[in-house]
């Protein structure tokens, strides 16, 4: 083999060698590039993660700052107002008024498919009372003695009832569960309630006290002796929490 030919295969191995080498460089800049891209992928989701939660915790506690600052207000009014109503009372000789509620706790469902029944956590209660139930402010139902334990008979129930009044004239009539829906029924012939009316308890049944609100009317309609109103409820008791019982 002459130095010529030689020299050809030296170039030639040395041409693959270095082709070989550059790509593995190639390869291995591809990996170190496609790592440290996905470090910064994630290390940015991550951190527009924890922003994200930031900002939602800061609107979520702004939000409940705002809320508590409304009932703080709330309060000192109905502070102020019960305390008027006593002091009016007290010039005729009549007892002071005061409502007391208590919270309770929603245990579970009482029967499989039946949304509208629910064992309290409730202590202390009196066998033969029945107690009115709020959630979130509004008309919730009632609280009734099964089997030794309280039960709640969320305002849908049929066997749930209280009394009410309808629009400024306060027309009576009584509550009852239908569906997702009230129906206050007995209402007078001689009355004119219509749709958009608020209805409110009317704390005649010794049940609520007056002033609780329960929703709205969608429909009117006759029957035989006496109207008939569907209402909308206000209260959406979609997972049952923390209910409030008027003791």
């Amino acid at each position: 083999m002459n130095n010529r030919v030689k020299f050809f295969l030296i170039v030639v191995l040395l041409a693959a060698i270095s082709i070989n080498y550059a790509n593995g460089l190639r390869g291995l800049a591809g990996d170190i590039s496609s790592f440290v891209i996905n470090i910064y992928v994630n290390a940015k989701e991550g951190f527009a993660n924890t922003i994200d939660e930031h900002f939602y915790q800061r609107d979520e506690i702004r939000e409940l700052k705002e809320k508590n600052a409304e009932l703080l207000e709330l309060a000192r009014v109905s502070s102020a107002y019960a305390a008027k109503l006593n002091a009016m009372l007290k010039e005729v000789n009549l007892s002071s008024y005061s409502v007391k509620t208590k919270a309770v706790r929603a245990l579970s469902y009482a029967a499989l498919g039946d949304y509208n029944k629910l064992w309290l956590d409730f202590d202390g209660f009196d066998e033969n009372k029945i107690y009115g139930l709020m959630y979130q402010g509004y008309s919730a139902g009632i609280v009734t003695i099964q089997d030794g334990r309280a039960l709640a008979l969320l305002q849908q129930d049929p066997k749930s009832s209280f009394s009410v009044y309808m629009g400024a004239e306060k027309i009576k009539g009584i509550a009852f569960g239908s569906g997702d829906k009230i129906e206050v029924r007995y209402i007078p012939l001689w009355s004119e309630p219509k749709a958009d009316d608020e209805v409110i308890t009317s704390g005649l049944d010794n049940i609520f006290f007056e002033g609780v609100k329960v929703g709205k009317i969608v429909i009117v309609y006759k029957n035989e002796s006496y109207f008939t109103a569907v209402v909308e409820p206000y209260a959406k008791v979609e997972v049952p929490g923390f209910f409030h019982v008027i003791l």
